[in-house]
């Protein structure tokens, strides 16, 4: 964890750049500079929590309580401190029960009815982006702790929708907190399985574009932490060695397109990225490492999902750029 640390305090560095206007065309680079300095990591033990039959039962009471709750004068429902903690546990769950239809859905449930307070979001928002949720073995090869990181930022995406239509709990520190724990982990994130097995849905850069969609529609945040937010999130892509496979793509390139729609800046920014990529491409030697060739791919997948966005949905030089240059991606 020490050097998660000393990252952190390197992207706070470059995100003061950013704000200041120091930093542009090189952003995406030094970032990924820190990236591949990373010092690979050795598997260790995930600890799981156990299969809560106790947790199930007070989701499947709530959920019925829900369903069954008139307006009829009585006290509203609420949901007590102990089971959002007790929700919270279960996210990492490998098993769907428990995290997916069980946890996930009573935090959706209770969040999108205004079942919790204030308070209680503030506490779950900044839970959900602690170091010991969000980073947990994430230097780490694949492991069962995706669940856990996966389904804090699905969480966390609601939490910013509530932030960003309907009620403004966060403070300005607080979600200053959120950009810098969701730079670093749109950096970082390397499992990009989506259905595993049994265990169903794991989905991490679904979840993320969902996560990042709602930080570029909040419209009182500067340009410069949604550029920044932006670089990491292609700088850590750049990176990746194995496939995108279940869509994820489509959905960042989703993202990607809606804020580069939003200001010309964002428009240099990617169309930047995409040459630097490209150039990647074209002048690599023959590639003899699987983990090349899933980077040559996830790439050419990304390129050929900004052309079936259509050139009507795309800002005219990204999508003439990616259009010329098709022919070297495949």
């Amino acid at each position: 964890m020490d050097e998660l640390a000393e990252l952190k305090k390197k992207f706070s560095i470059l995100r003061q750049k950013a704000r200041k206007g120091d930093i542009f065309q090189s952003l995406g680079s030094v970032i990924s500079e820190e990236l591949a300095a990373l010092s690979p990591q050795k598997a260790t033990p995930v600890i799981l929590p156990d299969n809560d039959d106790h947790a199930l039962e007070r989701f499947q009471m709530y959920s019925q309580q829900l369903d069954t709750h008139q307006d009829d004068g009585t006290r509203p429902l609420t949901i007590s401190d102990e089971d959002l903690r007790l929700a919270v546990v279960q996210l990492a769950n490998p098993l769907p029960e428990y995290r997916d239809t069980g946890a996930f859905f009573f935090l959706s449930d209770s969040i999108q009815n205004e079942l919790v307070s204030d308070t209680q979001l503030r506490w779950l928002t900044m839970h959900l982006v602690s170091d010991e949720q969000l980073f947990s073995h994430i230097l780490e090869p694949e492991n069962d702790a995706v669940y856990g990181r996966s389904f804090s930022i699905l969480v966390l995406s609601l939490l910013l929708f509530t932030q960003r239509t309907k009620r403004s709990f966060m403070s300005v520190d607080q979600l200053d907190i959120v950009i810098d724990q969701m730079a670093l982990y749109t950096s970082l994130e390397r499992d990009t399985r989506g259905f595993i097995g049994t265990n169903g849905w794991a989905h991490a850069f679904t979840h993320m574009g969902n996560a990042l969609a709602e930080i570029f529609m909040m419209p009182q945040l500067m340009r410069a932490d949604k550029l920044f937010l932006l670089a990491s999130m292609l700088a850590g892509y750049r990176e990746l060695k194995k496939p995108l496979m279940m869509g994820e793509t489509e959905r960042l390139v989703e993202v990607v397109m809606y804020v580069a729609n939003a200001h010309e800046l964002y428009v240099d920014y990617i169309l930047l990225t995409l040459k630097l990529w490209r150039k990647d491409l074209v002048t690599r030697h023959a590639l003899k490492a699987e983990a090349q060739w899933h980077q040559l791919y996830n790439r050419s997948r990304f390129f050929n999902e900004i052309i079936l966005c259509g050139s009507q949905n795309v800002p005219k030089k990204l999508y003439d750029y990616v259009d010329q240059t098709k022919g070297y991606l495949t």
